[in-house]
């Protein structure tokens, strides 16, 4: 009885909201203690979702960048062979100095530049060289056939359809605005997954607490069960008194086993955050760190106010406001008709050397253009760009509806967060003061049992809810630090208190390298998480002794 005292009293002066990581029990052989710290590395190092993310992440920014590729000129080039054999009618032999026939063989070239500019237009710069042989050039002295060059500008430039950077940009605008939304992407991620791994942590934490609080727990059971056996041999007690203890013990017993398989679940959760599987020798890991109750909060209002700054989903939803007010922009353009100024401007040569040929170009002599214009207009009234802007206008009313529904949920789940650690943390005191009733009354319990004042059953219900308050005040201490987890990932500051906080063009620059390699290994990770961290200013991640004998997945 005195055993059963004795550890009670000193579970009591080292309670869950004052303990430190030394005052742990010391770790097994074969289980690996884990701090906080340990285990964002881990994440951030071997965590699989991440570095899908980053890989995406670095797609989008591709297409990003292949969008701009719409105003790179194009060097075109041709080569055609035609042969043409006919009859001429009188007609055509009168114009052809009486010929019956007419047989050519030609040789054309062409080649030239080709792109599009910001206003729409279409520039085409081209040289073309024909090279003619027919039945009527000895008739005129041409012995080496003919030569004939064109080099000139040509443009097609839309004036309501189609015209200006509005519609010519769309592409280039959507697909950076798709980068950022890939951004936020990745940021929401990384907040999901390090806030997953550290919620799983503060679960592990409560487990092994509970596991060790029912393993006092059968402890003090087995000591009452001996006395009262003990009582029974000498005749002071009853054998319904020792079928009592034994059921009390059978019972934690239990439910000891079932919270030892509940932190075996725990283990198993925070292995797979970090790729590794759990060896069938049953390592584990052990939380060192303990929770602590949260200082004083930011006032609500100022909470509200910036809460939009950096949560990831408002921004998101944000940008895809923007993607939908763009693309209804062109699909606006694309209702007008078609109208295009076309011009072109060149200059003629004719030899019978290509050399000569150019020769009339320099000189400039011959010279030809010509400008007009162009429209083409719908007869059903644009039945496939009418129904298109009804289209992107829904989506646009549709994303804007999200926007705002978005923003009341985060309010209100803001709302709930701050209640909720404001909740936990008044809950831990009361909670402790019951520990100390508890523990006061079971004292006096097991101080009557040993006189036989009391039965060995009211001493087993006090000790359980010694055992539920104690549980109690870990519970709100976990509940607390899940509840300041979520108000952080709302306020999206969660990355910023961890010193994980990265700007987008710092994690360009720290996964420039995976658009080279077009492959995401281990290594590859590892030297981008190494680069994003020496980007904030903080030192690259080495490999922990600890892990470096288990294997990756």
């Amino acid at each position: 009885m005195w055993f059963a005292r004795s550890l009670l009293a000193a579970a009591f002066f080292c309670p869950a909201l004052t303990l430190r990581p030394e005052t742990l029990p010391a770790a097994t052989p074969s289980t690996v203690g884990l701090t906080l710290p340990d285990l964002r590395q881990r994440v951030l190092q071997r965590n699989e979702t991440l570095q899908g993310r980053l890989l995406g992440y670095e797609a989008q920014r591709s297409r990003a960048r292949a969008e701009y590729g719409v105003f790179e000129p194009d060097l075109f080039g041709s080569f055609t062979h035609e042969v043409n054999n006919r009859k001429n009618t009188a007609q055509q032999q009168t114009e052809l100095l009486g010929a019956a026939t007419f047989n050519e063989t030609n040789n054309n070239y062409e080649s030239g530049l080709e792109t599009l500019v910001p206003s729409g237009a279409r520039v085409r710069l081209g040289y073309t060289l024909r090279d003619l042989e027919n039945n009527l050039q000895p008739a005129r002295g041409a012995t080496n056939g003919e030569y004939q060059t064109f080099f000139g500008l040509t443009v097609t430039q839309p004036l309501l359809k189609n015209f200006g950077a509005a519609v010519t940009m769309a592409g280039i605008r959507l697909a950076a605005i798709s980068n950022k939304m890939a951004f936020q992407e990745y940021r929401r991620d990384l907040m999901a997954v390090v806030s997953a791994a550290e919620a799983t942590y503060w679960n592990l934490y409560l487990a092994q607490e509970q596991v060790r609080f029912f393993e006092e727990s059968v402890k003090t059971a087995e000591s009452i069960l001996r006395d009262n056996r003990a009582r029974l041999e000498t005749g002071k007690g009853s054998e319904l008194e020792v079928l009592e203890a034994e059921a009390g013990l059978g019972l934690r017993q239990a439910k000891l086993t079932e919270a030892q398989q509940k932190q075996v679940e725990a283990v198993n959760r925070l292995l797979s955050l970090y790729a590794q599987e759990a060896p069938a020798d049953g390592l584990a890991v052990r939380a060192l760190d303990v929770p602590q109750i949260p200082g004083e909060l930011p006032e609500y209002q100022a909470l509200r106010q910036a809460v939009f700054n950096l949560n990831p989903d408002y921004l998101i939803a944000r940008e895809k406001v923007q993607q939908d007010l763009v693309r209804v922009g062109v699909a606006r353009n694309q209702r007008l008709p078609a109208l295009d100024l076309k011009g072109s401007y060149g200059l003629n040569g004719l030899g019978n050397t290509p050399g000569l040929s150019w020769t009339d170009v320099e000189r400039q002599t011959e010279p030809s253009w010509y400008i007009g214009a162009e429209f083409h207009i719908p007869l059903g009234g644009g039945i496939k760009s009418r129904n298109e802007l009804i289209a992107t206008r829904l989506e646009l009313d549709s994303s804007e509806v999200a926007l705002r529904s978005l923003q009341l949920e985060i309010l209100n789940s803001l709302n709930t967060a701050w209640r909720k650690i404001q909740s936990t943390r008044g809950s831990v005191a009361k909670y402790q003061t019951a520990v100390k009733y508890n523990l006061n009354v079971l004292d006096a319990a097991l101080t009557r049992l040993e006189a036989g004042k009391i039965e060995s059953r009211k001493v087993l219900e006090i000790e359980a809810d010694l055992l539920e308050s104690r549980v109690s005040v870990v519970e709100s201490l976990v509940h607390c630090q899940l509840a300041l987890l979520e108000l952080e990932m709302i306020h999206g500051v969660f990355l910023e208190r961890r010193h994980l906080e990265v700007t987008q063009g710092d994690l360009q620059l720290a996964t420039v390298h995976l658009g080279r390699s077009r492959t995401l290994g281990d290594q590859e990770y590892r030297k981008g998480m190494d680069d994003a961290a020496r980007l904030r200013g903080q030192p690259e991640a080495q490999e922990d002794p600890r892990f470096s004998n288990l294997p990756l997945k």
